[in-house]
């Protein structure tokens, strides 16, 4: 064999080796990222859900509730962008108008002895702003002076009212000025919020800014199929940052008129877990899902900055010094999780599918643990104090609810036993009420309502709730 032979052969093998470990190298890294992952984001099942799911723990005073929103349960709304949008063929399934909805506007004596009924002592509920401010800069006193003796009821009850601001629905006088991207929204915000704290704040302490700021983004901005109906991610981004700024800005006012008052805004927390969690793309999809939709809003309070940073949409990074203390509290709402896939075809390069557990009417899968996993992951990365704001099923028959409550409470009860400061729950809903671009179908009520007579029928639910506030009752308290 010649010299460059011997060379070229040398060469060659060094080559191979060299290949062969930076394969390795590559399958060790994969190996590990993938292990790393698993480790942060393990998956739970319950093995069993205890009867009577409560543990020692919870704090005095713990808040068990039920949840609603002004424009889903009142009727009659008429100037707000979501009438607008009812009014469009099309937009609504089976072309439903929220009309009447509920009728809690001329029911809400009934509707706070139902509250008495469950044992709550508890009630959220939204301000409709259209209502009270009508015009720009005009207070309806009427209006006012419902919501006012609404707040002294649920007082006489022993109930203690949460009051949204901002559930989705805008006044058409803003809506026609920009809505969420209007340049003054924050401090139009701001000013309802001050005239709502000096008119009901000497009655209520607990104070939710906004209601799901990522999905009125989302909805309304990403996919369109809520108001006001675009695909724009540039405005999306603007929507953001307006409801973050809002928030910010409502949340002083508040704290300024009331000192003693809490004040947070809920959030809509989604689990998503990897299809095929031995596959790392599928892990880099769901862990960017998560930090898009899960943490932006929160993450700003706690950076004091409007904090965006979602592939494909305007990076937001914009400091805020209002924006610090303006969080007693997170708001958590959870329904779901997803699983997600990594797909070049789909939008975003994500496909999101429903997980394997038994699926409520919407088809959404029933998946109690993601409740602690979630609870513990907001501690962990806020340090606050957590109140589940809204936490529900849709099903129409009422036999999966008694079920889907005890589970849920058994998750919140773990996080609580495991020291998460967990203040309260609030189910989702008290009503069946109008469900948004889903119209009247969905029903998420303990009380089932007849929408042709308005009686309201209480569901298995509701037996349930009842049961396990005695059971919490009964509990010893060590905190």
């Amino acid at each position: 064999m010649t010299r460059a032979r011997e060379d070229s052969e040398r060469i060659h093998r060094r080559g191979r080796r060299w290949v062969l470990g930076a394969i390795g190298g590559l399958l060790a890294a994969y190996l590990v990222a993938t292990l790393a992952f698993r480790l942060s984001h393990p998956d739970l099942r319950f093995s069993v859900i205890p009867e009577n799911p409560i543990v020692t723990g919870l704090p005095a005073g713990f808040l068990w509730g039920a949840a609603t929103s002004a424009h889903q349960v009142e009727g009659g709304n008429l100037r707000n962008d979501w009438a607008r949008f009812e009014a469009v063929p099309g937009n609504i399934r089976g072309g439903a108008g929220s009309g009447r909805a509920a009728d809690h506007w001329n029911r809400v004596a009934q509707d706070v002895g139902l509250l008495r009924d469950l044992g709550a002592n508890a009630y959220r509920f939204s301000i409709e702003w259209s209502r009270v401010e009508p015009d720009p800069g005009q207070w309806d006193e009427s209006a006012w002076a419902h919501y006012a003796d609404e707040v002294a009821q649920l007082r006489r009850a022993g109930v203690e009212p949460m009051v949204t601001l901002l559930h989705f629905t805008l006044p058409t006088w803003l809506t026609d000025r920009g809505g969420l991207t209007a340049d003054d929204f924050a401090q139009r915000f701001a000013a309802f919020a001050a005239e709502a704290v000096r008119r009901l704040g000497a009655d209520v302490r607990y104070w939710c800014t906004v209601n799901e700021p990522n999905v009125q983004m989302y909805q309304g901005y990403v996919v369109g199929v809520w108001p006001p109906g675009v695909q724009d991610r540039h405005q999306a981004s603007r929507a953001f940052a307006g409801l973050v700024r809002g928030h910010a800005l409502a949340a002083h006012a508040i704290k300024a008129a009331r000192p003693g008052a809490r004040v947070g805004a809920a959030v809509n927390l989604i689990v998503f877990d990897p299809v095929r969690r031995w596959w790392l793309l599928d892990w880099i999809g769901a862990r960017e899902a998560d930090r898009g939709f899960n943490w932006a809003f929160y993450d700003s309070v706690k950076r004091s900055a409007i904090s965006l940073h979602i592939a494909g949409f305007p990076e937001l990074d914009e400091p805020m010094t209002e924006l610090a203390g303006s969080a007693d509290f997170v708001g958590v709402n959870y329904y779901r999780r997803n699983l997600v896939r990594f797909s070049p075809r789909a939008p975003g390069l994500v496909e999101l599918l429903q997980g394997p557990g038994p699926l409520s009417d919407t088809g959404v899968e029933i998946y109690p643990e993601g409740l602690l996993r979630l609870l513990r992951r907001v501690w962990d990365r806020y340090g606050l104090p957590i109140i589940v704001t809204e936490n529900g099923v849709a099903d129409s028959t009422g036999r999966l609810r008694p079920t889907y409550l005890r589970a849920h409470v058994y998750a919140l009860a773990r996080a609580v036993g495991e020291g998460i400061p967990v203040e309260g729950y609030f189910h989702w809903s008290l009503l069946d009420n109008f469900e948004w671009a889903e119209g009247f179908e969905p029903r998420f009520g303990l009380y089932r309502v007849d929408y042709d007579t308005q009686e309201r029928v209480a569901g298995p639910g509701a037996v349930e709730f009842r049961r396990l506030v005695a059971i919490a009752a009964a509990a010893p308290w060590t905190r």
